[in-house]
């Protein structure tokens, strides 16, 4: 799989506070790729064959699946003292917070159709167009707040969005927090999610929104 030959460290990058101190973070990075972020070192790795086998959203016996390994690069990070992938998959509003990054090369016939709105609707329904047809299809979600869209060029070569949105279930409301970045050509996709009840984002904010400012891509 593409995940095996990535080069893939976690480096710690705080100072210790004493001889027996832990790092209050650690580095997240794929060199292949030049992808970074950094995670609080008490948060646990989400196994990384759940992981890949929801990321590629297919049967993982299929053709299509291996070729999704081949052009695709993931991970994730959970708070709870269990990490999960229905952290990152389930859509309800779960008290601690977990962050997904992935990083894929996309083919021609996918690349020719990305936009600004494209990469909104990454994940579910943002913009007006796609909530109206979600809602016609009775496939749309309660609650909808809009709580961020930036258009965000972090260096030259790349551009994308940051979005911020709540959504309802079970009558409680999940926040998301989206970046999704491509390269000037949209051949390279880099996305970074984190998600966690509503209540659990506002009063954790300066810490997720420390992990968001933190993901950086080198194009």
């Amino acid at each position: 799989m593409l995940a095996k030959r990535l080069i893939f460290l976690v480096v710690p990058i705080a100072l210790v506070a004493g001889a027996c101190g832990a790092p209050e973070y650690e580095y997240v990075k794929n060199s292949e790729q030049q992808t970074y972020f950094k995670v609080p070192s008490s948060w646990g790795k989400v196994d990384q064959e759940a992981l890949d086998e929801f990321a590629v959203g297919v049967d993982p016996d299929s053709a299509t699946a291996q070729l999704r390994e081949r052009l695709m690069w993931t991970v994730a990070y959970d708070a709870a003292d269990e990490p999960s992938v229905s952290h990152v998959a389930a859509p309800m509003p779960f008290a601690e917070p977990a962050v997904w990054a992935k990083v894929e090369r996309l083919l021609p016939e996918v690349s020719s159709s990305i936009s600004l709105d494209v990469l909104r609707d990454l994940l579910l329904p943002v913009t007006e167009d796609r909530r109206e047809a979600a809602a016609q299809a009775n496939a749309l979600f309660p609650g909808f707040e809009l709580l961020r869209d930036d258009v965000i060029v972090p260096e030259k070569g790349l551009h994308g969005v940051r979005v911020v949105y709540n959504y309802q279930f079970l009558e409680r409301s999940t926040t998301f927090d989206l970046t999704a970045l491509v390269n000037d050509d949209a051949s390279l996709l880099y996305m970074l999610l984190i998600r966690c009840a509503a209540k659990c984002y506002t009063e954790r904010a300066d810490e997720l929104d420390g992990i968001a400012t933190s993901f950086t891509v080198r194009s």
